[in-house]
Order: C-alpha cells, then sequence, then structure tokens
C-alpha cells in the first residue's frame, strides 16, 4: 500500500483517525520544541512575529508535517506500507532515514522546484507588502480626517478586523463584537474606539474614503504611522530569516524540515501586520493619546505578538485584555499561550474566554495566566432561542465552509461523494453557506470549488439558518458548537492528510457529533443522525442548552462594561 502524505488524495479511515491521535500526542512536545528553538532569540520581535515561533499551525505547515513523519513511521514498523509520497525533500530525506529500506519515498517536489517555488513565494508576498504600505501610508494624507477629536479622558480601544463589506451606509458593521456598543450609553461610547486592522483589503483609496465619511470612533494607525514605520517593518524580510540549528524531536534530526517549514512561512501579512502594530502603539504615546484599556482581538499569532508587546512597552500603565470569541481545534497552537511569553511581554494582562469551561484550556501551557469570562458576543444570540426546533419537512442539510480554499473544496467534494446520486438522499436539501470573506465568485463555476447542481447557496444570520436545519456539516469553525446549541447534530469533516480541525470540546455529548474522515463515513453519520423523532429532537435542544451554559457568556450591559473597563453606572439601559 502506498501511504500519500500530499493531501491530494485523502487517507485511509483507520490512518486519519490514527494521525489525529498522534497529533493530541505531539502537542506538548511540539511546544516544547518551539520553545527550545526560540531560547537564543529571547524577546527579539522578528523571531516572536513569525508563525513558526507563534506556532501558527495555520500558516506554518511544521506541526502538521511532524505527525505524518510519526504516522509514516508506525505504519512502516508495522509492515503495512510499501511506499511513502510527501511533499516537500526535506521531509523525503526524513523519512529514508528512518523508514525501512523497504519502503520507497518519493517527494512531490525536487529541491529545485522547492527552492523556486519559495523564492516566487517569498516574492510574491513582498509584492503584497509594497503594494499594500504603499496605499496605507498615501491615501490617508491625499484624503484626510475630518478634524473629530478625541475626549480629554482616557480612552478604551478595542482592536477588530475590517473586511471590503464591513462600512455601509457611512456606519461600521463590525462582525466581530456585534451588540456590544448597543449596551452603551452616548457617554461611553464616546471613550470607546475600533482600532481595525484590514483583511483582504485591495482598493485602499475606496477603504480610506469610507472611514473618513464613517460616523464611529476609529483610531487608524495609518493616521500616526511615519514611512520609517512601514520601512521597519518591510525590513522584516531582512532582518527575520533566522538560522535555526539542528535539533532532534522524537529521537529524529528534523534540522532541514524545521527549517524548511521557517523558510515556506517567512515573512507573511501577519508578521509584518505585528510590526506595524508595534510601531502603532509607540506612536499613540508620542501623540499624547492616553489609553485606559485595550481590548485586543486574541489569537496569539504573529499580529498579537507584535501588538502586545507594542501595548505593554509603550503603554505601561493601560490594561491590555486579549479577547478570545471564538472557539478552535486543540490543534490551532498558538490559541494556548506559553509562560515564556508571559515572561517576554508577550501576553496580554489577562484573557478573555468566552464561558466558563474554556478558562483551564487556556492555561494549559501557562498556569499563572489571568483568564475571565466574557461576554460570547458573536453567540449571544443562542441565548433567545425557541423552546423547540420546528418542524421540518424533509431533511435539510446545512453546511457551513471556512475561509480556506483547499478546506472548502474538500468538504464540497466529500459531501458531494457521500451523498452525490445516491437514491436514498432524494428529496434531501442541502445549503451551503460559504464564509463571509470568502470570495463568492469563486462558486460561480461550481465544478471548481465541487458545487453541485441542486444544491443551493445561502446567506443571512447563521442561526436562522441552523434552526431550519436537521444536519449540520463543517469543521473549523466554532459554527460547529453553535449547531449543537441549537440541538442540531454535527458532521466535522476531518483533513485529507493533515490533522482534523474540530473545534467542539471532547467533553461534548459524543451523540451529537461525529469527527468523518472519509465519504463513507459521512454518508453513514448522516443517515445515522436523520433518524430523530420528537423525543430525540427534545433530548438533543437539552444537551445543547447544557454546553451553551459552560461555553457563552451572555451580553449583558454588566459584562460589557467590565470588559472595556468602564465604570459601572448607577442606571443601567433598557
Amino acid at each position: 500500500m502506498r501511504l500519500d502524505l500530499t493531501g491530494s488524495v485523502s487517507l485511509r479511515r483507520e490512518h486519519a483517525a490514527q494521525l489525529d491521535a498522534i497529533a493530541a500526542e505531539l502537542r506538548r512536545p511540539y511546544v516544547d520544541l518551539v520553545s527550545q528553538l526560540g531560547a537564543p532569540y529571547g524577546a527579539d520581535l522578528d523571531w516572536w512575529v513569525t508563525p513558526l515561533a507563534s506556532r501558527n499551525t495555520y500558516v506554518c505547515p511544521l506541526f502538521r508535517r511532524l505527525c505524518q513523519v510519526e504516522l509514516a513511521r508506525r505504519l512502516s514498523a508495522a509492515g503495512g506500507i510499501s511506499g511513502i509520497v510527501v511533499d516537500t525533500p526535506a521531509m523525503a530525506e526524513l523519512l529514508r532515514e528512518t523508514v525501512s529500506p523497504n519502503v520507497q519515498v518519493l517527494s512531490a517536489l525536487t529541491p529545485a522546484r522547492w527552492r523556486l517555488g519559495m523564492v516566487l513565494d517569498i516574492l510574491r508576498r513582498l509584492a503584497a507588502t509594497l503594494y499594500a504600505c504603499a496605499g496605507r501610508y498615501a491615501f490617508p494624507r491625499l484624503i484626510p480626517p475630518h478634524g473629530r477629536s478625541l475626549p480629554r479622558e482616557p480612552i478604551t480601544l478595542v482592536d477588530t478586523f475590517m473586511y471590503p463589506e464591513s462600512i455601509r451606509d457611512g456606519a461600521f458593521c463590525d462582525r466581530h463584537y456585534p451588540g456590544m456598543m448597543e449596551m452603551l450609553d452616548d457617554d461611553e461610547r464616546r471613550r470607546v474606539f475600533w482600532a481595525p486592522v484590514y483583511y483582504r483589503v485591495r482598493n485602499h483609496a475606496r477603504l480610506f474614503s469610507r472611514l473618513r465619511a464613517c460616523r464611529d470612533n476609529l483610531l487608524l494607525a495609518e493616521d500616526y504611522l511615519r514611512f520609517g514605520d512601514y520601512a521597519y517593518a518591510i525590513g522584516h524580510f531582512l532582518r527575520g530569516r533566522h538560522a535555526l540549528p539542528d535539533v532532534d524531536f522524537l529521537g529524529l534530526g528534523i534540522g532541514p524540515l524545521v527549517r524548511e517549514a521557517h523558510a515556506e512561512a517567512h515573512a507573511g501579512s501577519g508578521s509584518i501586520e505585528g510590526l506595524l502594530r508595534h510601531r502603532f502603539a509607540l506612536r499613540l504615546r508620542e501623540a499624547g493619546v492616553k489609553l485606559q484599556r485595550v481590548v485586543e482581538w486574541f489569537e496569539n499569532q504573529e499580529i498579537d505578538h507584535g501588538a502586545v508587546s507594542g501595548w505593554l512597552t509603550f503603554h505601561p500603565d493601560t490594561h491590555v485584555v486579549g479577547y478570545q470569541g471564538f472557539l478552535a481545534s486543540r490543534t490551532y497552537l498558538c490559541m494556548f499561550p506559553l509562560d515564556s511569553e508571559r515572561a517576554l511581554g508577550l501576553l496580554p494582562h489577562s484573557v478573555g474566554v468566552m464561558g466558563p469551561a474554556l478558562a483551564e484550556p487556556a492555561r494549559e501551557f501557562c498556569p499563572g495566566l489571568e483568564v475571565t469570562t466574557a461576554p460570547a458576543f458573536r453567540f449571544d444570540a443562542l441565548w433567545h432561542l425557541p423552546n423547540e426546533n420546528p418542524p421540518h419537512e424533509g431533511v435539510t442539510v446545512l453546511v457551513s465552509l471556512p475561509l480556506d480554499a483547499g478546506q472548502t473544496r474538500q468538504i464540497l467534494e466529500v459531501l458531494g461523494t457521500a451523498i452525490g446520486r445516491s437514491p436514498e438522499f432524494d428529496g434531501w436539501q442541502v445549503r451551503i453557506k460559504p464564509h463571509p470573506a470568502f470570495p463568492r465568485d469563486q462558486f460561480e463555476e461550481g465544478a471548481t470549488m465541487g458545487l453541485q447542481s441542486g444544491w443551493t447557496l445561502v446567506e443571512g444570520d447563521l442561526d436562522g439558518l441552523i434552526e431550519e436545519a436537521d444536519l449540520f456539516v463543517g469543521n473549523a469553525s466554532s459554527a460547529c458548537v453553535q449547531a449543537i446549541v441549537h440541538g442540531v447534530p454535527v458532521a466535522v469533516v476531518g483533513g485529507r492528510a493533515r490533522p482534523t480541525l474540530n473545534p467542539i470540546p471532547e467533553w461534548v455529548d459524543g451523540a451529537l457529533w461525529s469527527v468523518c474522515h472519509c465519504a463513507e463515513d459521512l454518508r453513514e453519520t448522516l443517515t445515522r443522525l436523520a433518524r430523530c423523532d420528537g423525543e430525540t429532537r427534545a433530548r438533543r435542544r437539552g444537551a445543547g442548552a447544557s454546553v451553551r451554559e459552560r461555553l457563552f457568556r451572555p451580553v449583558t450591559r454588566t459584562a460589557v462594561l467590565e470588559l472595556l473597563g468602564l465604570p459601572q453606572a448607577e442606571t443601567a439601559l433598557p
């Protein structure tokens, strides 16, 4: 049997499950490995804004490849494989030194093609960075602000992401803290400012024209950053080329594999933005802007290391809260802070999680971390559900897609193979909900993404769509847990040759969800879960309510004021 680890084909069901088990085993050893690699760099920010140092497993492929190497070693030792195909030369060389000589190991790329691809990717990222920095430097100066002044008292700054569609009719429609500003009175709103980071924005002239016309309180980094700050951030392309030593992992010499993965993720947009946010904090201090609190959207990625380091360095008297307003897979390792990061001033003073059950996981590698519960803004509708699911005719499957194009295509292809043209699924409705930031034009040619005729693309309120569904399919997203709270069972689609991105906590009732590693798994799971009577629906709804209690704190005025560090007033808004 040939083991293909490139992701071009799916692993066999048993091998995919074994890969998930290996990923769970290697979490802590991997964290220790990255800590060892970073020890010589101390607080060097150019190191900490790299995906490798941040343990950003969505960007840096090292963790995935180490899990794959361990899977290949175990299968080879059991005598079950005759050949292995991997996607990089360093991984192929490592396996040749590790597995049985009778096992043929091939790389999908020659060393020359890998180097060429890496160089082209770096040049592409450099071009994109130069374009973005030029636009962000020029257009705020060509389109000046309208003279809105800051209040005399210290302000609260809220870090968030802004998308091309975030400003509508002169208002900022924030996706990450919905309902927050509505909990404040006019005087409180006056002292709360958004500090946006732009995501997938291409037209900077249009962006800053709309920003200048926006009625909401926006504190833009571009109004404070100088030309030298952009040059400093871009200089990471040269400063961030760290010479990483040979290192052992599980008895293997993985130095070339580490250097390969580090090079592939070199100088991404998160690294550049992290350095710009660091300088933003400096320029605010120099401008005399007084901050009483900073609320940072906190995934502990490259951008967060740069931003938090800046707030703590240049605003030492300002309390910084890292808000984790979503659920993530346990293999998204940057979400789990380290003691070393805390000691080096890279972590917020406190981390706000959405519910009590999320506090201990946040402290897993940093026991001294201060963790509080904060409002679950994006999930407040879960506290206002009807007592029962409305009755449905037939079976409706809601598919929530991630932002990553490869995972989107895989989920649709697996679903198509699972239910395809099988007669037993006649009459089933399949509704596809793309990620809000995913380009819709990529679905225009449905075959490219795996979209099948008869499936419907839907938009709008996710909770309303879930209420109309009988089954839910997805991965990676908090929406999987959202569906469970509604009492709608979930099929989590596993990765083709990578650990499954499963955001559902292990303690959630297994009758409400299942990981599906292949089309056969998904077909069996959907068929089984679709058989549901009124008693089963009520039981699922009750179990979902218990999950809600542990994972999502309601959005109340008191909870919002606590997060923003605003004093509790005598009177409350209705």
